[in-house]
């Protein structure tokens, strides 16, 4: 697998369907958003795609164009716009990682983790605490997970190590401070968790070549009494890019309901529903806000998150360095709100669908949208909550999150297309991650349903009276973070 790290969140596709018959409707307050001002911001952001080689990734010239559109017209709105620049250590993989079992020049199936150290390493296999065979349930093995773990490990070999129970930057800084050649890390073993693991250490990284193979190919090795040889030939870049955040002059109040979006797109094209959507409807909502003003108890505050596609890095970077976290009572997610093959998804705030409990006040968040869909006799649909889109940083700070999503690389099923409709057997975006993600890829129907739920559940919410805890913890810690597997 040739890794060019600007490619992002996997497969964000999981639900439980939940019918509301038509007639439930009921007449309520509510506002509209307006489809054609988030169509033209979409038309805006194609056309800076269109005159920078197809896409608005991080690095390029179509980011950084997308970032000034962005702040161009919430400046025009009237809004106080502020920027945080997001340095970046930007990996690329120059060819695919090399593993090989001298004995037979047997080359096994692997990936470079996001953050490795480039080299070769070649010598004999340690395996280090593993639990073969694997335990019953996930995250059983804690191999790698503690220095202990390596008490008696023999400086210069291979560590072999298996995943589970903690970060994989964790597994590689005790192997190399032990002393290590390299690191091999292994999938655990329990159904959906035996493929090659491809996965990412933090962005300090490591000083020693770290690759992921399969379980298979992991038990073989805790096996095999001759050398291998790891060889990954990869580089960090640095880079700087930011995100933007937009408040009305005249809010009185510190007290904030945090809307995000991300911005970038992926190397491979346009990103006009991944995420020209969520963006867009940001821009329209911003806009409307200026139009119909309200009064509020809680003032909204937009961000436009950067380098998502990487890894979650312009909002894990405010979530490192905000001083006032505090101050946000809720925040709303939206990434990909248009997918042509669409299903209105709900964030599963309060895990009676998937188990994942988010931070107090999450479930008021899924309950006001699903409220919102249920009152105008719109069905709706849960996903959980699995760390692949900007939400993540701040659910695993305790910060209350939801939002919106319409699919993406997943396939639509026969039930999904009777509640729904379009067409089973299709990806809900077949566009995804690809140069057709143009503006031709959006469903202008999900969008404006998207849109007019975000903006009245986010004016419902700035309206309430919740007022955070202090100090508030989660225990909630992914596996994910974007596309790659960090523990």
């Amino acid at each position: 697998m040739m890794l060019f790290i600007l490619a992002c969140t996997g497969n964000k596709d999981t639900g439980t369907m939940i019918e509301v018959e038509s007639d439930s409707a009921v007449d309520v307050e509510s506002y509209d958003l307006s489809l054609d001002v988030m169509m033209n911001h979409l038309e805006s952001l194609q056309s800076i795609a269109t005159d920078n080689s197809n896409n608005r990734s991080v690095g390029s010239s179509g980011g950084s164009l997308t970032r000034a559109y962005i702040a161009s017209e919430l400046e025009g709105l009237g809004y106080e716009v502020t920027t945080q620049p997001v340095p970046i250590s930007y990996f690329r993989e120059n060819r695919d990682a090399i593993l090989t079992v001298t004995v037979n020049d047997q080359q096994l199936n692997t990936s470079t983790f996001v953050y490795s150290a480039s080299g070769i390493a070649t010598s004999v296999v340690e395996g280090v605490d593993l639990q073969l065979p694997p335990g019953s349930s996930a995250n059983s093995s804690t191999s790698g997970c503690e220095e202990l773990d390596f008490e008696n490990f023999t400086a210069g070999n291979i560590a072999l190590i298996q995943r589970g129970t903690c970060n994989f930057s964790i597994k590689a800084v005790n192997a190399q401070n032990a002393g290590a050649a390299g690191v091999i890390i292994f999938n655990e073993g329990q159904s959906g968790r035996t493929e090659v693991v491809e996965g990412m250490l933090d962005e300090n990284g490591s000083t020693i070549p770290v690759v992921g193979v399969s379980f298979a190919s992991g038990d073989f090795l805790s096996t095999h009494e001759g050398e291998v040889t790891i060889d990954v030939d990869a580089e960090l870049i640095t880079l700087e890019t930011e995100n933007i955040f937009a408040e009305l002059p005249e809010s009185e109040t510190d007290s904030v309901v945090l809307i995000g979006a991300h911005l970038d797109s992926v190397v491979a094209g346009p990103g006009i529903n991944d995420n020209g959507s969520g963006s867009s409807m940001l821009l329209a909502m911003a806009q409307w806000l200026v139009e119909n003003p309200l009064s509020m108890d809680h003032n909204v505050r937009f961000a436009w998150w950067s380098a998502e596609e990487i890894g979650l890095i312009g909002s894990q970077y405010y979530v490192d360095n905000a001083t006032n976290l505090n101050e946000i009572q809720y925040y709303l997610n939206f990434d990909m709100v248009a997918s042509p093959n669409y299903v209105p998804f709900i964030y599963d705030g309060n895990g009676d669908q998937f188990g994942l409990q988010g931070p107090s006040g999450s479930a008021q968040i899924e309950e006001t949208f699903e409220a919102h869909f249920s009152e105008r006799g719109l069905p709706f649909t849960g996903t959980p909550f699995d760390g692949r889109s900007d939400y993540g940083p701040f659910v695993e700070v305790g910060i209350a999150s939801g939002g919106l999503f319409t699919g993406a690389e997943s396939i639509k099923s026969e039930s999904e297309k009777t509640l729904y409709g379009g067409t089973s057997g299709v990806a809900y975006d077949a566009c995804y991650h690809q140069a057709c993600d143009t503006i031709e890829n959006v469903n202008t129907q999900a969008l404006q349903e998207m849109g007019n739920a975000a903006l009245n559940v986010t004016i419902e919410l700035a309206k309430g009276t919740r007022i955070r805890p202090a100090t508030q913890h989660s225990s909630i810690q992914f596996d994910y973070q974007g596309e790659w597997l960090k523990r």
